[in-house]
């Protein structure tokens, strides 16, 4: 379950992810009733299976049933937490198109959800960072960290990476531009790492502060390229502690 909207009288209209569908729209008649048969199953990052239901291919679908697999309850009870999994959800709801089926996403998203309801909140940074990065290259935005996004020419070892809103990550000295922001070795190295590590594995990384910036400057700039615009829910990053995993300058 991505979201939900109100609708009428004790109802909802909720957006799902699906694993064969790609996101599909579907009206929950009564779930906003106390005595809805589906109780707390439609809820924010809840992982179930539907069954829906629908007369044509122009109209809505009905959800008839949903039998949760997990409720992932620890994303919900947590403000960190939540806040997290929203930045994991929002980029699915506002960029990817209802046409689009890819099951890589599906399986990217419910592991995330999974693995930020186990580990300590205070590293879903990395997490997200990791996810940020898998979900771009799903659509198809890769990063190639090892060469320029402009020239295409690779960077030698120890070289500075720059990002850029106009190309992307990582961009070379020779390419950078005024309004590019300078990168350290290490978060080009967490960005070509994160794209082909265990989601699990973000509950070991370490990483100096200035490195972790780096990352999220990165991955912003990768999607005002290929979105023009950054998830919302970015901008409540700065109400969660990071404090584990955090090496001092």
């Amino acid at each position: 379950m991505l979201n939900s909207v109100k609708f009428g009288d004790g109802h909802k209209i909720v957006n799902i992810l699906t694993e064969g569908y790609g996101k599909v729209e579907a009206s929950a008649f009564g779930v906003r009733k106390t005595k809805s048969r589906f109780g707390s199953k439609l809820e924010p990052f809840t992982v179930a299976h539907f069954l829906l239901y629908r007369k044509t291919e122009d109209t809505l679908f009905t959800v008839r049933e949903a039998d949760v697999v997990s409720s992932n309850a620890p994303v919900r009870e947590d403000l960190s937490r939540f806040i997290l999994g929203s930045c994991m959800i929002e980029p699915i709801v506002r960029f990817v198109e209802r046409a689009e089926v890819d099951r890589r996403l599906y399986r990217l998203l419910a592991a995330s959800l999974s693995i930020l309801g186990e580990i300590e909140p205070e590293r879903g940074i990395y997490l997200l960072s990791m996810y940020d990065v898998k979900f771009l290259d799903v659509l198809g935005y890769g990063i190639g960290a090892a060469s320029c996004a402009k020239c295409g020419l690779p960077f030698e070892e120890g070289a500075r990476a720059y990002a850029d809103r106009s190309f992307g990550f990582p961009v070379c000295e020779r390419c950078k531009t005024s309004s590019c922001a300078a990168l350290s070795e290490g978060a080009r190295a967490f960005v070509a790492w994160a794209g082909k590590s265990e989601l699990m594995r973000a509950a070991k990384v370490t990483m100096k502060q200035e490195t972790i910036r780096g990352v999220r400057s990165a991955i912003e700039s990768l999607y005002l390229l290929a979105f023009h615009k950054t998830p919302q829910s970015w901008n409540q990053l700065g109400e969660i502690p990071f404090h584990h995993g955090l090496r001092s300058e």
